[in-house]
């Protein structure tokens, strides 16, 4: 009976994974469409170039500033009824989107909006949500996991919306963009619903009664700044989207430098986006847990691997065959997301309390994000100056932020090192 009953309850939190995965996946497709839908945009909205692109800079200035209040928020409050209200949001405000296009100031209200919806409190959240499904010794797996259902339901959004533009759409743009929208915010809604069935209302798993309890003060919200494992994980995750930037760069410099043709470049970035996502998510939680018992550890591989696998492409010379070039590609993605796929898992190695997880995951993603806003502009810069030599520079700067990576994965093990001494003082007490 009880084995039953495990499984039973263990098919109920992977289906709960993947519909916070796919809330995940569709929640920043719409606030990112111009990636996909840029033609379409233009000719609905009538806009300028340069105003659609600022829409991101709205977006990126509302989502950045929000995340340490929405931090507080994400562990004042159930994760759930806190999902469900951005993820909610979200779907109206794609709705609301289909109505009002053709005025760029509602645009921009709605890109502002939607970076309330989408950070705030929704980021924190569903970070501790995800926590909160795991017990602490299945945490590499469970953000792995994750990880992978989130790639997977932004591959399958991506084919729908362009299913649904050429077979609604066909040759009229607007047509075809009114209903990718409409689509959005219907996908959003389906992705709600299945939150709401399947996420219960008070399960944490591996989490004590005592702390289920606890209502978290403003002196524990100030607290989780104190604490050294938050900042070794802001470290982490700041070196994951820099090397992330680095590795977008590997598309053209493949082309331009190493010899190797658009058409295959292209393809093999789109899968080193999301095909890898699938391996290297799993793969890293998987080794965190079973091989390691130690996120920390894993990380210490994923920013070695991520070392390695960029420093090849320094000494790579010209008319490098195109297998190879395939293979070293999908290496660097696979070592991408063994770093991104459990740097977040590392909270209980840290002595993160669950009670300011939220708070911790904020702090982490605002401080860890911070390169994109200034590295993608330095690596233009850097082409612009110096051609093709500019690339040897970013690649230089992605391996000097690996080892960083590897020295941060250092301290971590360190650090966690220090936590299971302390409980395992306090259980002998």
């Amino acid at each position: 009976m009880s084995n039953t009953s495990n499984a039973s309850k263990n098919v109920r939190r992977f289906l709960l994974l993947f519909a916070l995965g796919i809330a995940y996946g569709f929640m920043y497709v719409m606030p990112y469409m111009k990636s996909s839908f840029y033609d379409q945009m233009i000719a609905a909205m009538g806009c300028t170039n340069a105003q659609l692109g600022s829409l991101m800079t709205y977006y990126t200035i509302a989502l950045t500033i929000s995340y340490l209040p929405g931090g507080w928020i994400g562990d004042k409050f159930n994760p759930k009824p806190v999902l469900l209200a951005s993820i909610f949001g979200q779907a109206a405000l794609s709705f609301l989107f289909m109505f009002t296009y053709r005025s760029y100031a509602m645009a921009v209200i709605i890109w502002l909006l939607m970076g309330l919806t989408g950070g705030f409190a929704f980021w924190p959240a569903i970070m501790k949500g995800i926590r909160l499904t795991g017990t602490d010794e299945e945490q590499g797996r469970i953000y792995g996991i994750f990880e992978a259902l989130n790639g997977f339901a932004s591959l399958l959004l991506s084919f729908i919306m362009i299913g649904v533009m050429a077979v609604v759409g066909g040759s009229d743009l607007i047509t075809g963009f009114k209903s990718a929208l409409a689509f959005m915010g219907g996908l959003s809604l389906v992705s709600g619903v299945l939150v709401a069935i399947l996420m219960p209302k008070d399960a944490a798993y591996g989490v004590s009664e005592e702390e289920k309890q606890k209502k978290i003060t403003f002196k524990d919200y100030v607290s989780a700044f104190k604490i050294p494992g938050v900042w070794i994980m802001a470290v982490l995750v700041w070196c994951y989207v820099t090397i992330s930037a680095v590795a977008s760069y590997l598309t053209p410099y493949s082309t331009g430098v190493l010899g190797m043709s658009a058409a295959l470049a292209a393809s093999v970035g789109t899968f080193r986006t999301y095909g890898c996502r699938l391996i290297g998510g799993p793969l890293g939680g998987y080794l965190a847990d079973k091989t390691f018992k130690s996120v920390a550890k894993e990380q210490l591989l994923g920013q070695v691997a991520c070392l390695v696998t960029v420093g090849i492409f320094l000494i790579l010379p010209g008319g490098t065959s195109g297998g190879l070039l395939v293979v070293l590609l999908l290496l660097v993605g696979i070592a991408m997301f063994l770093c991104k796929g459990t740097y977040f898992s590392i909270q209980p190695e840290m002595g993160i309390p669950t009670t300011v997880s939220a708070t911790a995951v904020a702090i982490a993603t605002f401080v860890g994000y911070i390169p994109d806003m200034f590295v993608h502009t330095m690596f233009g810069n850097w082409i612009d100056a110096y051609g093709d030599a500019g690339y040897t520079r970013i690649l230089i700067y992605g391996v000097g932020t690996a080892a960083l990576g590897a020295i941060a994965a250092l301290c971590a093990i360190s650090q966690s090192k220090k936590v299971a001494k302390r409980k395992a003082a306090e259980q002998a007490a």
